[in-house]
């Protein structure tokens, strides 16, 4: 592993991603760019399943990954929100382990290619978190 990742690698349990799940894509990228300058850019990971939904990255630095993504609700009677990515070294065990705490599964155990590995889970609260497990080295 390079210096460079090591550094930039995020740690267990920290949020390493921002998600914004809409109903309306377009007026959100006109939005969010006017508010905060960002950049909307289609993205496809190599490796992820096809016949996703589009997929989209906010950007303010054209060559970095981005600082968020953004893609249509999968059903129309979810509220549009955003949803955080908490960084889990397995996410398997982390998907176990919180539903044997209480949680609901919203999205089970998916690969997304070159990204890694999310799940996507409701706490007893009734708050939504997504889970990531970063491909391995």
């Amino acid at each position: 592993m390079s210096q460079t990742s090591e550094m930039t690698k995020p740690k267990t349990g920290e949020v390493n991603w921002n998600e914004l799940v809409t109903k309306d894509p377009k007026g959100a990228s006109a939005f969010y760019g006017k508010l905060f300058g960002w950049k909307s850019e289609p993205f496809t990971p190599q490796g992820a399943p096809t016949g996703g939904p589009p997929y989209t990255l906010f950007k303010l630095d054209p060559n970095s990954m981005g600082i968020g993504g953004m893609m249509q609700t999968p059903d129309p009677n979810m509220p549009s929100q955003w949803v955080p990515y908490v960084s889990v070294d397995d996410v398997d065990a982390s998907l176990a382990q919180a539903t044997k705490l209480g949680a609901k599964t919203l999205l089970p155990v998916t690969s997304i290619g070159e990204i890694g590995r999310i799940a996507v889970i409701q706490d007893p609260q009734g708050a939504t978190l997504g889970l990531h497990e970063c491909p391995g080295e």
